[in-house]
């Protein structure tokens, strides 16, 4: 018996070493991947000397509340768009099973009611851990803005939400309503998102789909500035929408919606983020599938970013992922993205994918 703790010593002894060794290199790469210190002891050490718990999910603060509470946002959170009620009340109860605590939702997307009771049926920590994101419709009045968030929180059975947006910088028939489709109405909408921050009814705020000129458009008349603006962007995406130099200038964290280019048309299976050529390749190298490589090609942006300023001007602020599965296995390897780091050279090899590009258009509401 002796032996054998004296064997699993030097064992850690010599993993220790080696440890040291890979955080050096990891640091000359200019990236934040400590956590993998801690994966490495998990799987290498003897299981009698350590047992594996799974990695918390990292945090960005975006900003303070009314209260000057800080808001932090996990990195890795639960989609639900184009889930009903009976599907959306699934994914979330499993996706809170397996340790979310980011859900995002929408008015638009009529699955609040699922959400809700997923939240009250299977969500056992404190509110203070849990942070439910979700959005009124763009194009609103000021009267409209308010009766809509009444609705989100009576359906999501809340008495606040740490995150609202504006969906989108008009209404989604914008090109048949035009009236709803204006610098004003886009004014008019952001000020009232801000009288419910200033009511405790949201802890933050926030824009979607919004392009440069629909940025500055509230900001002209914003006393709060938005925390998030949430745009398509993945592997293959680029800037779609020109945006993110704002965001960064602005200080506006950008968060990816359709991580993995869900909604994408593929003319070409080997552009798939999930199975595609080039990131099950990448992620052959470390024993990771190429949605998780996918996945980890964001948030290890948003890990290796701050809000500081440099010499060349501010650092772009990133969020996080928000995948969508109602698969238990999927949703675990979804999270399961904090525990290997991705080369300076697979990261520029997936910013330079151009596919599955983007779609563009939302600079073009007026």
């Amino acid at each position: 018996h002796n032996r054998l703790l004296l064997a699993d010593n030097i064992r850690i002894h010599s993993l220790a070493s080696r440890l040291e060794t890979s955080v050096v290199m990891m640091a000359s790469l200019g990236l934040v991947c400590l956590t993998i210190v801690y994966v490495l002891l998990v799987v290498a050490a003897p299981a009698s000397v350590v047992e594996a718990t799974p990695i918390s999910i990292p945090v960005v603060d975006i900003g303070v509340d009314v209260y000057g509470e800080r808001v932090e946002l996990p990195l890795v959170g639960a989609g639900t768009w184009q889930y009903n009620d009976t599907i959306a009340y699934q994914s979330v109860c499993q996706a809170l099973e397996a340790g979310y605590t980011l859900i995002d939702t929408a008015f638009g997307y009529g699955n609040q009611k699922g959400v809700g009771m997923a939240i009250r049926d299977c969500f056992h920590g404190s509110r203070t851990d849990l942070f439910v994101m979700t959005k009124v419709p763009g194009g609103l009045t000021a009267p409209e803005v308010h009766a809509a968030h009444v609705q989100n929180l009576f359906e999501l059975g809340l008495d606040y939400v740490d995150h609202l947006m504006t969906h989108f910088p008009a209404d989604w028939d914008y090109e048949t309503s035009k009236t709803r489709a204006s610098p004003a109405m886009r004014q008019e909408e952001w000020l009232a998102l801000e009288s419910l921050y200033y009511s405790g009814t949201t802890r933050s705020i926030g824009i979607s789909h919004y392009c440069s000129s629909h940025i500055h458009d509230i900001l002209n008349v914003a006393t709060v500035r938005p925390s998030i603006n949430q745009v398509e962007y993945h592997v293959g995406s680029g800037d779609v929408d020109q945006v993110m130099a704002t965001c960064r200038e602005e200080g506006i964290a950008f968060m990816s919606f359709s991580p993995l280019c869900g909604p994408c048309q593929l003319s070409d299976e080997d552009d798939s983020l999930i199975s595609g050529t080039l990131v099950t390749e990448i992620g052959n190298k470390y024993n990771k599938t190429g949605s998780q490589v996918s996945l980890r090609y964001i948030v290890q942006q948003a890990l290796t970013t701050t809000t500081s300023t440099t010499a060349t001007g501010p650092i772009m602020k990133m969020g996080g992922v928000i995948p969508k599965s109602n698969n238990m296995k999927h949703i675990r390897s979804n999270r399961d993205i904090f525990n290997f780091c991705l080369s300076n050279e697979d990261m520029q090899q997936l910013k330079a994918a151009t596919k599955p590009a983007a779609e563009p258009g939302d600079c073009n509401v007026p």
